[in-house]
């Protein structure tokens, strides 16, 4: 059995010892704390817009089930509190393309109006949001994607394009599950939540802890060897160890340069201001559209 003073020798040698782990296990800790009190902040603070109507979903082209529109009211209800984002759907089954105004321009005067006239965003009127208008008219079906406040800020062309991507290749077999996918992209790609799992976080403290207590509670090791152990005829003994140079070899070898092209995106950063764009009542919007 240890007594009192080697014990706290023995704590002091392990705090010494792990005073990393426990430092990183603090930092990880006080990340954790000011992430979810920021979270409660953020969540806390609400709305900021009262002027926009509570409907996100207006199925005029009728491709939706009622009870497909009440499930995706529910998700964007759910997606919007995460990013603090209005998110809003319209489908429609209008010609659009005229020999005075192309595709491209009345879909976006639509979409852009559409979102200005119900002063649609979260943090204030014409604010933070987003807007899909799909078209399903033959020969002029396609979708046009309106951004609005920090969603104008943040999305550049590549993010534009990858939810009009993917609207694009589900929407004809399955409306529901494309607009889904729009809301949940912009969920992803907007989202204000810094979710840390506490099971990541506190698992490997847990560990920690655990591992120094049953090295504090284990025996003291035993010496095995003595300080005579390496000493001769009372005279310590060194053997000394000497590498000898016995031939070198030197072996050349060209290794062809790589001068061809390649590569791609490399991704990582936003552009934002991606389409941008001020509508017919004025307000900074961004966005882009894709036919099929």
């Amino acid at each position: 059995m240890m007594d009192s003073e080697t014990k706290k020798v023995a704590m002091k040698q392990y705090l010494h010892y792990f005073r990393f782990w426990f430092i990183a296990a603090g930092i990880a800790l006080a990340l954790f704390i000011v992430g979810g009190v920021s979270q409660l902040l953020k969540t806390s603070a609400g709305r900021g817009n009262d002027a926009a109507p509570m409907e996100r979903v207006y199925d005029k082209a009728d491709v939706l089930t009622d009870a497909q529109e009440e499930k995706l009211r529910q998700l964007i209800a759910e997606t919007e509190k995460k990013t603090a984002c209005d998110i809003v759907l319209v489908t429609i089954n209008q010609q659009v393309e005229s020999a005075s105004s192309g595709w491209e321009t009345t879909m976006r005067n639509l979409a852009d109006d559409f979102y200005d006239e119900n002063n649609y965003g979260y943090d204030k009127v014409h604010g933070d949001g987003v807007l899909l208008l799909d078209n399903w008219y033959e020969g002029q079906a396609g979708s046009w994607l309106s951004t609005c406040g920090k969603v104008y800020q943040e999305f550049g062309t590549y993010e534009i394009n990858r939810i009009l991507d993917a609207v694009y290749y589900e929407v004809e077999e399955d409306p529901y599950e494309a607009y889904c996918t729009y809301v949940r992209m912009i969920g992803q790609e907007m989202s204000e939540e810094v979710e840390f799992p506490a099971e990541l976080l506190l698992f490997p403290v847990i560990v920690m802890f655990v591992f120094v207590a049953i090295k504090l509670r284990s025996p003291l090791g035993k010496e095995t060897v003595s300080v005579s152990e390496y000493v001769v005829g009372g005279r310590p003994v060194v053997r000394v160890r000497r590498d000898q140079l016995v031939n070198k070899v030197v072996t050349r070898r060209h290794i062809p340069r790589n001068n061809g092209g390649g590569g791609g995106r490399s991704g990582g950063s936003r552009s934002g201001g991606g389409g941008g764009h001020r509508s017919s009542g004025g307000v900074s919007h961004g966005g882009g559209g894709r036919r099929r």
